[in-house]
């Protein structure tokens, strides 16, 4: 798994790079169709998440895991093939679902393989090694821009397919997880009507945002609103990915049970909140000055991202049951991924069109939620020992 997690990563770094080019430059799609078309493929990622996660408690998360990983593999590939909007939305629409979906099955997989006490563990490494693939992959993708020719963005497109049939494989060769559902005899969706898991699920989905953050809202604060060197906003995406393979298996192992990880959550909205009021006292500075707070920001940033994947699977494992794994974790995965699918256009109005106003509304949008995390985490806890003392 930690093969074809790296393997993976590797190309994916590669082609998040490198897709918004290859798709304006290569095939020709205006900024808006791209944009468009994104954000319809994330909305029908959104809402097939919960089906693929249910899909997985039944025809098994081992199965169902490497599908998705196949099918990622085959509709990458058909990027070759995107002359048109139309063909593009297809396309990403297909890449999406596949993707969106797998989280579910794929945490399912790695959780059933593993015993209770090694299992969140497990997931930082695997989170780790993702990292380094990612940085690996940025590197062959910069060297793709730099060429910026057909050939180029065909050999990158080639590479990410190809890396996603090679997880397929190895995941295939791992060894069968049992379906929950047939060992226990369920039927039908119950995540749906677990209202404090679903409620945490959105919660912590807020706090994804600290991903667009780094990706789209800095890079845009740093060329709009400062006199900073514009590549700082590289060097703050390096520390974080540097950060967060050296650190997340370390913070994960002390945060595996609701209550502390309620805790961490509360941690990581502070956390995230003060880096955005450091991002916005940069508005107009350049040189040093700016520099030194944006790395200052950078490492506050850090810590609430790590807070937040440790708490996220300290919430979500431990109060899941389990015979629904695969439809439990695709549900929690199902907040981050509507966090993601709003964030574009959240971080384009509030960062490069308010400014200094925008980051303190972001950071309200992250603290707020973290300090509803921990009653909420009291609800979701109490609504399961009634359940045991019914039963």
């Amino acid at each position: 798994m930690a093969v074809g997690t790296l393997t993976s990563a590797v190309g994916n770094g590669a082609w998040f790079t490198s897709w918004a080019l290859f798709l304006t430059r290569s095939v020709g799609l205006s900024a808006a169709q791209v944009g468009l078309g994104m954000t319809v493929a994330a909305a029908l990622g959104v809402l097939a998440a919960p089906v693929l996660g249910w899909l997985g408690d039944r025809a098994g998360a081992r199965e169902t895991f490497g599908v998705q990983l196949a099918l990622q593999g085959l509709a990458s590939l058909a990027y070759l093939v995107v002359h048109d909007f139309a063909v593009f939305l297809v396309v990403a629409a297909l890449a999406q679902i596949a993707s969106s979906g797998s989280g579910g099955p794929r945490n399912a997989l790695v959780l059933g393989l593993s015993d209770r006490s090694t299992g969140l563990e497990i997931l930082g490494v695997l989170r780790a090694v993702s990292h380094i693939g990612w940085a690996i992959g940025a590197v062959i993708g910069g060297a793709i821009i730099t060429l910026n020719s057909r050939p180029a963005y065909a050999a990158l497109i080639a590479l990410n397919a190809g890396t996603y049939l090679v997880y397929a494989a190895l995941v295939a060769s791992v060894p069968r997880v049992d379906s929950p559902v047939h060992a226990h005899g369920r039927s039908g969706v119950r995540v749906i009507r677990d209202w404090p898991y679903m409620s945490l699920a959105g919660l912590m989905g807020t706090l994804a945002l600290c991903w667009a953050m780094l990706s789209s809202g800095l890079p845009l604060w740093i060329a709009l609103h400062t006199h900073a060197p514009k590549a700082i906003s590289a060097v703050v995406v390096l520390i974080s990915s540097l950060g967060i393979a050296a650190f997340q298996v370390r913070v994960s192992r002390g945060i595996t049970e609701p209550r502390r990880a309620a805790v961490g959550a509360l941690g990581s909205g502070v956390a995230l909140a003060l880096a955005c009021l450091l991002f916005a006292s940069t508005a107009g500075l350049g040189g040093w000055p700016a520099i030194v707070i944006v790395l200052v920001a950078a490492g506050l940033h850090l810590t609430g991202e790590l807070l937040f994947v440790a708490s996220s699977w300290g919430l979500s494992v431990p109060l899941m049951p389990a015979d629904a794994p695969s439809e439990y974790q695709g549900a929690f995965a199902t907040g981050e991924a509507v966090a993601l699918m709003v964030a574009p256009a959240l971080m384009t109005t509030l960062v490069a069109g308010w400014g200094q106003p925008g980051w303190l509304v972001l950071a309200a949008i992250f603290l707020v939620p973290a300090l509803a995390v921990a009653p909420t985490t009291g609800w979701a806890l109490r609504t399961r020992e009634a359940a045991l003392t019914a039963s």
